[in-house]
């Protein structure tokens, strides 16, 4: 019994040995790249512009989480393709049990519920890679009325006046407003 496993030892250690084999091999032989040029990013020949750190739009992590539950739900459809293939010929486990009807009914039903799933992702929208505005076009509100600033020269003026405003208000209360 315990040689069963000495099978399955070998190879994975087998398939250990060969990755880390590969890795210090291609360490060893690869170009050791010092210059700044040699440590650059290569993307098929064209300079690299930017930060590689950029924020990616979520439609494209939306579509591959829906293409990678589709995909896994449909190789469930294997197994049950092949159990209805060995009923419809009458071989197999289901020989004589009558469970045909059953399993071809079970498969349609998560058939359906796969279309479904398919039908609510799309009118959802979350497939179409340019999102649409259903609301009314921008319109740029009318020209508002703007304010000019005023001159230094009328603000230098306007503080003066206010100075001798208050220069003569001085003079009429000797002691300022304040009590002691």
């Amino acid at each position: 019994m315990y040689f069963d496993y000495l099978h399955v030892l070998v190879f994975a250690s087998v398939g250990l040995l060969f990755v880390f084999a590969n890795m210090i091999l291609a360490s060893v032989l690869r170009p050791k790249r010092k210059s700044d040029q040699g440590l650059e990013t290569y993307e098929c020949g064209e300079e690299t512009i930017g930060d590689a750190w950029i924020r990616f739009d979520i439609r494209y992590y939306t579509v591959a989480l829906v293409y990678v539950i589709f995909a896994v739900e449909i190789a469930f459809l294997f197994p049950w393709a092949l159990v209805l293939k060995s009923v419809v010929a009458g071989t197999g486990a289901a020989e004589g049990s009558g469970i045909g009807a059953f399993i071809l009914l079970e498969g349609f039903l998560f058939i359906g519920i796969l279309f479904l799933g398919l039908a609510y992702v799309w009118l959802k929208g979350d497939l179409d890679w340019v999102l649409h505005w259903d609301g009314s076009k921008y319109q740029p509100p009318e020209e508002r009325r703007r304010n000019p600033l005023p001159l230094i020269s009328a603000l230098k003026a306007a503080e003066e006046e206010t100075d001798e405003d208050d220069a003569e208000a001085g003079e009429d209360n000797p002691d300022d407003g304040k009590a002691a």
